[in-house]
């Protein structure tokens, strides 16, 4: 089966945060708890091809190690999934800016002629981690298809019915929404802060918010899918990481206009009911 990543349903590494989501998170206020926007923090960015490379090599010398020895670490270890998304967030930004990559081709990176990057991501799973196909995958399934094979490999019916209920009672997206609520709110404020004292909200500032943001998500979609391997037993958990891994998968970077997205978000960010029309467009009312 081939599944490429761009049709896991999430694009966290794109710009442009759909503004349904914005929408969603300001829905769940009052249940969050999670750091508001950090005005100082800027976002990673790459300093040059060498360091990339370098950083590149040995993220996926630990990946490797990991995996071979206990494979559910790659889901549990939070350092691993931070190293792994400052990582990518650094080389999907020097895509978009069109900046000359370092060809590692032992670790699955060749730039193509158009500054794009196309990964195998089954001979190179570290650039699609675990935790990102099965938190993208899981809650769409279809099991009448997805069942059989699991149950061919030593799930038992009971195992199944776990995950049903798992996926039943563990809603991702509102966790993300929960999660990522203060940032959002926090990032608004700043925009109006911004606007009272005529000063221009900075380039590095909205990409800083996409940054924390987005950093959440990830975080949030590892924390989702180590909850669901730890409701199973540690052989059932095995089986269903060994499925997912045989997936044929491939992972593209190409190039995308940041600016834009940031016009975008900022226009949203102005409009003067926008907690009203959010709050009530998440609850599925029109406002």
């Amino acid at each position: 089966m081939h599944v490429p990543s761009n049709c896991h349903g999430r694009q966290l590494h794109r710009w442009r945060p759909a503004l349904a989501m914005l929408m969603l998170a300001l829905a769940a206020a009052g249940s969050a708890q999670a750091a508001d926007f950090d005005e100082k923090l800027k976002a990673p960015t790459m300093k040059d091809p060498a360091e990339l490379r370098s950083q590149a090599q040995a993220y996926s010398a630990r990946f490797a190690q990991i995996r071979a020895a206990t494979p559910e670490q790659l889901v549990k270890d939070p350092a691993l999934a931070r190293e792994h998304f400052d990582l990518t967030w650094k080389i999907k930004r020097a895509v978009d800016e069109r900046r000359a990559l370092p060809d590692v081709a032992d670790v699955g990176i060749v730039p193509g002629p158009d500054g794009s990057v196309l990964i195998d991501s089954k001979e190179f799973p570290q650039w699609l981690p675990l935790y990102e196909r099965i938190s993208s995958l899981l809650p769409g399934w279809d099991f009448a298809m997805f069942g059989p094979p699991l149950v061919s490999r030593g799930f038992r019916d009971a195992d199944i019915t776990i995950l049903k209920e798992y996926l039943a009672t563990h809603d991702l997206e509102r966790a993300v929404a929960q999660r990522t609520l203060p940032v959002t709110l926090a990032f608004n404020k700043v925009v109006a802060k911004y606007d009272r004292l005529k000063r221009p909200v900075d380039y590095g500032l909205a990409m800083s918010f996409f940054y924390q943001r987005s950093r959440l998500y990830a975080e949030v979609s590892r924390e989702w899918t180590a909850g669901l391997l730890e409701s199973l037993d540690a052989q059932r958990g095995r089986i269903l990481i060994e499925y997912i891994s045989e997936f044929e998968t491939s992972t593209s970077w190409t190039p995308s206009d940041p600016s834009a997205a940031v016009a975008d978000l900022l226009s949203t960010m102005r409009q003067p009911d926008f907690q009203r029309r959010a709050t009530a467009e998440a609850q599925g009312v029109q406002p």
